[in-house]
């Protein structure tokens, strides 16, 4: 059984290929939790990732604590969510969650991707540039991530290059 997970990463980042990656995912209690309880979990977790993403975009993540990004500065953000194998490495990332360990991103193994609003992201930019990093994460934890089907990821990363 697959460990549904969540990368936080950017399109740049996909583009060129994710190696030794760390996803976040519900703990084994979470995973067996079922109905609205499973659906919590799961969304915190893809919550927990995209902060994760953000810290790393506008350089606020402390040393350590963050999910590694395969580029540095204000790339715009993507979360992937992923079928990790079973036998994936796990680590505790706080109470109720864990890293699991990637090494390759197998692309059927991709169920979603899930970005910013172009507007957003932007808005968040120029607040980095002008009110500081955590006024940007601010706003991006203020919105919703918008659902991309896997099935679009070329069209995605077309409209980004």
């Amino acid at each position: 059984m697959a460990i549904r997970c969540y990368i936080p990463t950017t399109l740049s980042a996909l583009r060129t290929g994710l190696t030794d990656i760390r996803a976040v995912a519900p703990d084994e209690h979470g995973r067996s939790l079922r109905g609205e309880e499973f659906e919590t979990a799961e969304f915190d977790a893809m919550c927990i990732a995209a902060a994760l993403a953000s810290s790393a975009a506008f350089g606020t993540e402390e040393s350590g604590s963050a999910v590694p990004l395969a580029e540095a500065g204000p790339a715009a953000r993507v979360i992937v969510a992923y079928d990790a194998p079973e036998s994936s490495s796990r680590h505790r990332l706080t109470d109720g969650f864990e890293l699991i360990g990637i090494d390759t991103l197998d692309m059927s193994a991709v169920a979603s991707f899930h970005l910013d609003e172009e507007a957003v992201w932007d808005e968040a930019v120029e607040l980095a540039r002008t009110a500081g990093a955590q006024a940007a994460e601010d706003r991006l934890g203020e919105s919703d991530l918008l659902w991309y089907d896997v099935t679009e990821l070329d069209q995605l990363l077309a409209e980004e290059g």
